[in-house]
């Protein structure tokens, strides 16, 4: 149904869509895009409540181990497999904008992830803008990542995140070469943000056909992450990043979201860096398409994720959770 692309220049593309992406694309349709009308947008933003993820489904807190605690004063989940765990302990950062907290589709991506390769999986709930920024959030994930690995090898641990996560995922990652830390073994990003100025006008010409997203829209909440800091910053912006000498990454997007433009830019210059990039695009999927966990496409993804993370050659994670705490 649809090609992936390893070595060769992207983007590679599928043909049509399979019946239950229509279905879950109807849906989102149907259901609007609240990005379209800004002004609304913000002012629902700032007169908010500050909001709180999703709750664990109680299938995931029957079939896995779970340490749900507090670091750093923010909240942070692992689950741990009860059986043929990997060595893989896998850090997940949800996407959200960076205004909006972990919504159901986020489990069920990390139910799909421990499924496919077996690993721990940490899900740091990191601190939303605007009502904090950048540095609370790298501080704490600069926390969450050093206990990691005081049990775990960084040759075991991956670094995974969609849309606004998958920016931040490869933003820490490049703060962690900065200074001169272990990274991790694999970084892994579904339709990530990379530049939160969105300055390729390219992304433009594909804003009508996106279900979600708005450049307007993401502009400014890229402002309210930054803060006083410069957006373009590499931790903010990775696109811009000098990109040699980072862990091997693997890029699974879709072609109706705006978002494809710099990924695409962004495979090529990861790549002419001389990084090890697995790029993957499906035409006309749309912005974090593999949340829709049932659909062909999204399970392809998570079987190539299966083949790069190979349970085979893996050992008992160091420090794995072996009880399941009472929360």
């Amino acid at each position: 149904m649809f090609l992936f692309g390893g070595s060769g220049s992207p983007p590679t593309s599928s043909d049509d869509l399979s019946l239950g992406m229509r279905i879950a694309a109807l849906y989102l349709k149907l259901k609007g895009k609240p990005m379209s009308n800004v002004q609304k947008y913000e002012a629902n933003i700032l007169g908010r409540t500050y909001p709180s993820p999703a709750n664990i489904p109680g299938r995931m807190r029957k079939q896995y181990h779970l340490r749900d605690r507090t670091l750093a004063g923010h909240r942070v989940v692992t689950f741990g497999p009860k059986n043929r765990a990997s060595r893989w302990h896998i850090v997940y950062y949800h996407g959200g904008a960076y205004v909006r907290d972990l919504v159901g589709p986020h489990w069920s991506i990390i139910k799909s992830l421990m499924e496919a390769t077996g690993a721990t999986v940490t899900v740091p709930l990191y601190p939303l803008a605007p009502e904090c920024n950048n540095r609370a959030a790298f501080s704490f994930l600069a926390e969450v990542y050093g206990e990691i690995l005081a049990t775990t090898s960084s040759a075991s641990v991956v670094f995974a995140g969609d849309s606004a996560g998958g920016g931040l995922a490869l933003g820490h990652a490049t703060e962690i070469r900065r200074m001169g830390l272990p990274l991790p073994a694999r970084i892994i990003l579904f339709s990530p943000w990379l530049d939160l100025t969105l300055a390729d006008a390219a992304a433009r010409d594909l804003e009508s056909n996106d279900l979600m997203l708005t450049i307007d829209a993401l502009r400014l909440c890229g402002k309210w992450w930054a803060a006083d800091d410069d957006v373009l910053l590499p931790r903010l912006s990775p696109l811009y990043a000098d990109l040699k000498e980072l862990p091997p990454i693997d890029m699974f997007q879709g072609s109706g979201d705006i978002l494809v433009i710099d990924a695409r830019t962004f495979a090529t210059k990861a790549r002419e860096a001389g990084n090890c990039v697995y790029y993957s695009e499906v035409r006309g999927a749309f912005h974090v398409f593999m949340g829709a966990t049932f659909t062909p496409e999204a399970k392809a993804v998570f079987a190539h994720i299966a083949s790069s993370l190979p349970r085979a050659a893996a050992s008992p994670v160091p420090g794995a959770l072996s009880t399941s705490p009472t929360l």
